[in-house]
């Protein structure tokens, strides 16, 4: 019995080291792509970004994914009405982000996928064309911006309608859904 016992803990011993090993390599790769942006143009916006993302099949928001030409609109919550992309998936701003410049990068786009667009995003019903444009980002994706903040998802959303990011003080400020006037609403 005593021999079994050493003979386990010495198998789980390299078992929960491949665990660690697998962890770190998860989050180094989570590491990448970041802030940082220029000047806002375009019409209107949301992404449709790679497949696999937080709200599963094609076409969900992650940030590194294949990027369409996205859409924003507004809908109407508890909240009031709130900026949302083509497929009524809930959009956010971060408090921590400058004017057209975005402080969410790495482990804050795992949680908050960036709102991707291929080109100028459009404008969809209850948004104003003229505040949608979009910044570069390090990782050279185009992400959104609505009155110039830099728009996000909330990767705790799981399907369209959901605010489960709404108040949320993560990665160093608060995030809020966006209004139609292109501020935080709280």
């Amino acid at each position: 019995m005593s021999v079994w016992f050493g003979t386990k803990r010495f198998i789980h011993r390299p078992l929960v080291a491949l665990t660690a090993l697998a962890v770190m390599a998860a989050l180094v790769a989570g590491c990448g792509g970041g802030n940082s942006g220029s000047g806002g143009s375009g019409s209107g916006g949301s992404s449709s970004g790679g497949g696999g993302g937080i709200y599963g099949g094609g076409g969900s928001p992650t940030s590194g994914g294949q990027a369409s030409q996205a859409t924003v609109s507004t809908t109407s919550t508890k909240l009031g009405s709130i900026l949302v992309d083509g497929k009524g998936r809930t959009l956010y701003l971060f408090q921590k982000d400058q004017p057209n410049q975005s402080a969410c990068s790495g482990a804050c786009v795992s949680a908050w996928p960036v709102d991707q667009s291929s080109g100028t995003p459009k404008a969809g019903s209850g948004v104003k064309a003229s505040l949608l444009g979009t910044i570069k980002r390090t990782d050279g994706s185009t992400q959104v911006t609505y009155n110039k903040h830099p728009l996000y998802y909330y990767s705790g959303d799981s399907q369209a309608g959901q605010q489960n990011g709404q108040g949320l003080n993560a990665f160093g400020a608060l995030w809020y859904v966006v209004g139609p006037a292109g501020n935080q609403v709280t």
